[in-house]
């Protein structure tokens, strides 16, 4: 889901398999196009670390056919929605449909039984977070990188790198949807906010019960208080 700390995610499993196999090795990326997958040629010997979102049913169906590793990560809708209008500056309604798109895929995926992170859990502040995935990856490393690695995508590491990004060397650098992007992490130049959660709370009653009754049967699904 949009606004819940996935490209932490997509950072630590693309830092982890760098350091357990070598740069050389990965070919990380973001899409939810399957025509967007680099050909074989180009992806031979090489494990794909694939950041995306609403995806498509074309991509889920080859993830699944390739028995690829996936890690969800979810996030209250309502609270994921103002994130988004919040550090995009975009209209609610904009965001809104964002999220919902992020939520239908979470529906179809979640009965795969992947493993699932959970934005209220804060796990993005945990070095401990990090050695699980390692370990979901079944790869071995070094307590020391572990340590590095979480220090490198700490909110406040991650919230100045982002200040930073026009310092980068130009060909890291590439705009989505009006913003500075690095290409390598994926990280935005709006990229952190306030990572609190219940904002949802704040808002107006009505918009309260109508964000509520739209985001339904996922907060039921993943045990959200309506």
């Amino acid at each position: 889901m949009h606004a819940s700390a996935s490209t932490w995610i997509f950072n630590v499993v693309r830092e982890i398999i760098i350091a357990a196999l070598g740069d050389d090795r990965v070919l990380a990326f973001y899409t939810d196009k399957i025509e967007e997958i680099p050909a074989q040629a180009a992806r031979a010997g090489r494990h794909l670390v694939i950041k995306s979102h609403h995806g498509s049913a074309a991509l889920d169906a080859w993830l699944q056919a390739e028995q690829a590793r996936i890690f969800l990560s979810v996030r209250d809708p309502r609270d994921a929605c103002i994130s988004m209008s919040q550090r995009f500056k975009a209209p609610l309604e904009h965001s809104v449909r964002w999220i919902v798109n992020d939520c239908n895929r979470l529906l179809r995926l979640a009965p795969r039984g992947y493993p699932m992170l959970r934005y209220e859990d804060r796990f993005f502040d945990s070095p401990t977070a990090v050695g699980w995935v390692a370990q979901t990856l079944g790869l071995t490393v070094a307590p020391a990188t572990i340590e590095a690695i979480f220090n490198r995508y700490r909110t406040e590491s991650v919230r100045s790198f982002a200040q930073h990004l026009a310092e980068l060397p130009a060909e890291r650098l590439t705009t989505v949807a009006s913003f500075m992007m690095d290409r390598v992490s994926q990280i935005l130049a709006p990229h952190i906010g306030d990572t609190s959660s219940g904002k949802w709370r704040g808002l107006p009653a009505p918009l309260q019960a109508e964000l509520t009754r739209l985001f339904g049967p996922f907060l039921d699904r993943f045990g959200y208080a309506r």
